[in-house]
């Protein structure tokens, strides 16, 4: 196994394909190079490619978690008793498959594993549609009540720890920031991993759920309409469910 360019040819200086890991280092930091470091280290795919393009697109899930994590700052804990809406039990069960998958991997060693899931979810998941559909629900917007706006806030914030918890052994620094400042004066460093918690059933929505809402966008984008332009469109009958938070995170009229 070798590290090589972005073309497959193994580095050497006479090449000049090289990369110095201080310029990595200085232009993108030492967090960003531990995620790349374990997204592309798959030992099984043979020859490791390297490039700051390569880097720097890793680097960006971290600026994503960083955005996360501001707006989640916005809102308290939730204290007391929570009643969870359908929408918070569905992230809650895609978190409690994460915790599982990444538990399972860790112990195997497959980092690589990890990272990508970890991506997928903070990206893919939970950014680009739990939080997209509760977002009006957190800032007691829409007509809902304080009660169903408690239940976002528990949410976010609940699945915002356990990422946290189970990103730390990658990037530990930034993890370690953040948790320091959302949630404790301690390290994150003592916190145990994650327990499986959350089984509601419905992480089985999860595609059909995610294929209504980029058909939505991809709808309002054809029609020439914002995201925040109303729209008519019927939500199917599987997902009346999430029909409220839906509606307000679509402008469904």
């Amino acid at each position: 196994m070798h590290i090589v360019d972005e073309k497959g040819t193994k580095m050497s200086k006479s090449l000049g394909n090289v990369i110095d890991p201080h310029e990595i280092l200085e232009k993108y930091g030492a967090e960003a190079f531990r995620i790349w470091s374990c997204l592309e280290g798959n030992i099984t795919k043979g020859d490791i490619r390297c490039s700051f393009e390569r880097i720097e697109g890793n680097s960006k899930f971290l600026t994503k978690l960083w955005n996360v994590a501001r707006l989640i700052s916005m809102f308290p804990q939730a204290e007391g008793k929570v009643e969870l809406l359908e929408a918070d039990k569905w992230i809650l069960d895609e978190l409690n498959l994460l915790v599982g998958r990444c538990r399972a991997n860790y112990e195997a060693y497959e980092f690589s594993m990890i990272a990508e899931d970890i991506r997928n979810f903070v990206w893919n998941v939970f950014a680009s549609h739990y939080v997209e559909m509760v977002k009006t629900r957190a800032y007691g917007e829409g007509g809902f009540g304080k009660e169903e706006q408690k239940a976002a806030w528990f949410t976010l914030h609940e699945v915002m720890k356990n990422i946290l918890k189970i990103l730390s052994p990658i990037t530990p620094f930034v993890a370690d920031y953040i948790w320091l400042e959302l949630y404790s004066k301690e390290s994150i460093c003592k916190e145990s991993y994650p327990e499986l918690k959350w089984k509601n059933g419905m992480e089985k929505l999860t595609g059909k759920l995610m294929e209504f809402n980029s058909m939505v966008w991809k709808t309002k984008k054809d029609q020439g309409l914002s995201m925040k332009d109303q729209i008519k469109v019927a939500i199917p009958a599987e997902l009346k469910v999430f029909e409220k938070d839906l509606a307000r995170m679509h402008g469904i009229c």
